[in-house]
């Protein structure tokens, strides 16, 4: 399929395109397909109040700023587009701003070049601060339900209502901290449970689907833990947990997912990673591991499972491999890596 503009003339008239976004939208955003790679202007980190370059310039930081009852509407909409079944990409969300707020957006976009197979190799588009229309339509509605039903003293009502609901508000608000950290995270490690890995990874298998990006999932298991219990008690168990998921936190990227898979395993998810860098990143841990934690005067030690995505995977199929590899490990004299 031939590109909608050649490579030269993109080239030559970027600036006038980026120049002209700017003075029609509040920020602009041009996603190199082939690179992953997704170019922000200042306008887009001035308008959800970040500072400049605050985010890696990659997709992720835009679905993960999205709103998430808006989420799914979303990428639906995007991914209609982006597999030629929509004509137009065009939508409305909220968008996170660095103090935890929401703001509305409209969000435009445009592939404006293909590659010589036919296959997307860029895509810009725009944002517009919408989010006072957006706050007064919905007020507007409120408004006008309240009117249907009668109700002659509508300011007052809505006065009521608002203090009522921030009352409450602040209420649920604690309770949700509570009840959501204890579901999504493990007491002894403090880090992601099981229950929460797999909502995340599914997450991010669906992503390397969607993107083509690589994806690769780290099982790790310490060497004879039973033993520690057994010998030192479980409170030095538990330690041993708790430095082990410290270490591997500190040592691993932001982006990547760290969480208890359950008793004495761990896993990691690293998005954008290939199975050499995965291969790598194990490793590096398991060296830094024996040469860093001890119980009393026995070193600790861990066996390491690696495997990445291919086409076709699911979380089953992927779990089988990682799984295997971990066996295989734990049975070469532990303390080292495999990958299948």
């Amino acid at each position: 399929m031939q590109s909608y503009y050649s490579h030269s003339n993109l080239t030559s008239s970027e600036n006038t395109l980026h120049n002209i976004l700017d003075i029609v939208s509040d920020g602009v955003w041009d996603w190199n397909v082939i690179s992953g790679k997704v170019k922000r202007n200042a306008g887009w980190f001035e308008m959800l109040d970040y500072d400049i370059n605050t985010f890696e310039n990659h997709m992720f930081t835009w679905e993960n700023n999205i709103h998430p009852e808006d989420y799914q509407r979303v990428i639906d909409h995007f991914e209609e587009y982006i597999k030629l079944k929509s004509s137009f990409y065009d939508i409305k969300y909220r968008c996170r701003k660095k103090d935890g707020s929401y703001l509305w957006v409209q969000d435009s976009g445009k592939i404006v070049s293909y590659t010589d197979n036919g296959k997307i190799e860029r895509m810009i588009g725009s944002y517009k601060n919408i989010n006072n229309e957006e706050l007064y339509n919905i007020k507007l509605k409120k408004q006008n339900e309240l009117l249907v039903n009668d109700n002659l003293n509508l300011e007052n009502v809505i006065e009521q209502r608002i203090k009522e609901l921030k009352e409450l508000n602040k209420s649920l608000e604690t309770k949700i901290k509570e009840v959501e950290y204890t579901g999504s995270f493990d007491t002894v490690t403090k880090i992601f449970n099981r229950r929460k890995f797999e909502e995340l990874f599914d997450l991010e298998i669906n992503r390397a689907k969607r993107y083509s990006h690589d994806l690769s999932v780290i099982l790790i298991d310490i060497d004879k833990f039973k033993k520690y219990n057994d010998i030192y008690g479980h409170k030095k168990g538990d330690e041993v947990l708790f430095s082990l998921a410290s270490l591997v936190q500190n040592n691993i990227r932001k982006v990547d997912i760290f969480a208890r898979w359950g008793g004495e395993e761990f896993i990691i998810v690293l998005p954008n990673t290939s199975p050499l860098d995965a291969f790598n990143k194990a490793e590096y841990l398991r060296e830094k591991i024996e040469n860093t934690l001890s119980i009393e005067d026995t070193k600790v030690t861990c066996s390491f499972g690696v495997s990445s995505y291919i086409d076709g995977d699911d979380e089953r199929s992927i779990f089988l491999r990682i799984d295997k590899a971990l066996y295989l490990a734990k049975h070469n004299n532990r303390n080292n890596v495999k990958v299948l």
